[in-house]
């Protein structure tokens, strides 16, 4: 894969992606910027933990009020990088759909 210019992704996230595309994967979970930067070059649609959420919430998985916890959980309780201004965006979102 670092053929391809992913040399700069731990292997890991290196491994990740071959398999995508390996295994014809359109969706790579990941919240590293340099991964889903890598992903759309190459076709893959990243998805990080706010998308997740989001997608949860608008396949009926989790209600509203679980999502908007979520995703204030995510901000406040782990080392996810995520400012209170994304959040407030993804809930905005969240509402309006």
């Amino acid at each position: 894969m670092a053929a391809e210019g992913l040399g700069h992704l731990q292997r890991g996230e290196q491994e990740c992606l071959h398999l995508c595309r390996r295994a014809s994967i359109s969706i790579l979970l990941t919240d590293d910027l340099a991964a889903r930067d890598a992903a759309q070059r190459l076709a893959i649609t990243p998805v990080g933990s706010l998308g997740v959420i989001v997608r949860a919430f608008r396949l009926g998985r989790v209600t509203l009020e679980e999502a908007e916890r979520l995703l204030r959980r995510l901000r406040d309780d782990t080392t996810l990088f995520v400012t209170p201004t994304v959040v407030d965006l993804a809930i905005e979102q969240l509402r309006t759909a």
